[in-house]
């Protein structure tokens, strides 16, 4: 990646995060749930931000224990025996045979 290439990125992924941060109010509203029903010190909302929080969570947590349950097998395979690799004898391939009917002298 060149200078000029990153420097790009970093400007746009800092324009991102401004505008993310400045209309992060405005996104909040557009849940009809989020933005009207529970006042900001209701222990209600608290409870339902939780529990969107552990909705959220989940599939990363199973998708993550099923990545470290196949990496712990994988490393701790390493030990056992492989299956052996047969040296075959190199021979020259002959000529090739010419496809389709043979001919008939008459």
């Amino acid at each position: 990646m060149t200078l000029h290439a990153r420097h790009t990125s970093l400007v746009l992924l800092a324009a991102i995060g401004v505008v993310a941060t400045l209309c992060a109010d405005a996104l909040a509203q557009g849940c009809a749930m989020c933005g009207t029903a529970f006042s900001p010190n209701d222990p209600v909302t608290r409870a339902f931000s939780w529990s969107v929080l552990f909705l959220i969570a989940m599939p990363y947590t199973v998708f993550g224990l099923a990545a470290g349950w196949l990496f712990l097998a994988y490393r701790r395979r390493g030990g056992r025996r492989r299956g052996e690799v047969i040296t075959l004898p190199r021979t020259r391939p002959g000529p090739a045979t010419a496809a389709g009917p043979k001919e008939t002298s008459t």
